[in-house]
């Protein structure tokens, strides 16, 4: 597996980051043995980002990947986040800290690598977030004098964590846009794949949400990028979990329109390689439910960045909104 530094943090990641989210599942509410084994399976592979957060299964997640990476005596790189709801913003700072403090507690760790703001960011303050998890909050409520980035601090100094990132999936652009110019974030988690290229193009199209730019704003910075909903939440793979959705069908027919660059049946490996062949990119979070997951993404990523013959491909049927066509390019 070849690593990557994350932006300016000087820290190499593995190409290929092992997800513990919600959609997953593997690592909520999966047996023991099979979460050891999935562990297991990514650590020979040479995979040593793992991508975890309290709202996943209400911290079980963080207590299954701690208790895996005990077992295993293993020691990667851990990232985990802070979401907080309105009735934690009285004491931001403070319920940043307890947060963080609590996810050590569940993973059994004294310590970090990486803190990621898994709220988002708006003009007004309100319950929900557009998409995502937690409150939406204001830009005071973040850089301000006992705001989140002041509770990173404290992390910091207890020696709890080394780099802070935020969430550019979901919230507002112009938000974001400030939040990258503080210089206060080192890393930011993307929404980016071969559907939705917006994170890196501005005006391309977007299919159900436009990101402006943000992430090509952050690598400018020095800003690590993970890479999360490569495979568009399973549609890229043929799983998708989010049919019950309005926007599917689009979603499902501009998929389908990718349908001539399927290798071996499947978009997988093609919408990885795709991710990987952006250097701006650090890592693509993967979420797993099982070994054969760990395996098709390091196959994957094996085969290197897509062919120039590929992306042009995939580029044109982008800028035509994806059509239909019979042409097919050649992947490794």
């Amino acid at each position: 597996m070849k690593t990557r530094l994350l932006g300016a943090t000087g820290l190499h990641v593995s190409e290929i980051g092992f997800g513990c989210g919600t959609g997953a599942r593997l690592m909520i509410d999966g047996a023991p043995d099979a979460q050891v084994g999935a562990v297991r399976s990514a650590l020979d592979a040479g995979i040593t980002y793992f991508d975890t957060a309290p709202i996943y299964g209400a911290g079980r997640s963080e207590t299954s990947l701690g208790r895996a990476l005990r077992v295993l005596g293993a020691n990667v790189t851990v990232a985990t986040k802070v979401a907080l709801e309105l009735g934690d913003l009285d004491d931001i700072a403070g319920a940043t800290v307890a947060s963080i403090e609590a996810s050590l507690r569940r993973l059994g760790r004294e310590h970090v690598n990486v803190v990621h703001l898994h709220n988002r960011v708006a003009r007004q303050r309100s319950a929900k977030s557009d998409l995502g998890v937690g409150a939406m909050l204001t830009i005071d409520d973040i850089l301000g004098p006992n705001g989140v980035v002041a509770g990173f601090r404290i992390a910091k100094q207890r020696g709890w964590a080394d780099w802070f990132g935020c969430c550019s999936y979901g919230g507002e652009t112009a938000g974001l846009e400030v939040l990258i110019d503080s210089g206060m974030f080192d890393t930011m988690l993307v929404h980016y794949s071969m559907l939705n290229q917006t994170a890196f193009i501005r005006g391309g199209e977007s299919g159900e949400r436009d990101y402006g730019g943000v992430a090509a704003r952050a690598a400018a910075r020095g800003m690590g990028i993970s890479n999360l909903r490569v495979l568009e939440a399973g549609l890229l793979a043929d799983n998708s979990r989010e049919r019950a959705k309005p926007e599917y069908a689009r979603e499902a027919e501009r998929a389908r329109s990718l349908d001539p660059l399927r290798e071996n049946g499947s978009l997988t490996e093609t919408a990885i390689r795709f991710a990987l062949s952006n250097p701006a990119v650090s890592t693509v979070l993967i979420g797993v439910s099982e070994v054969a997951h760990v395996e098709a993404a390091v196959a994957a990523e094996a085969c290197g960045p897509l062919p120039a013959s590929t992306l042009a491909e995939i580029e044109r049927r982008r800028a035509a909104g994806f059509p239909s066509s019979p042409s097919r390019g050649a992947l490794c």
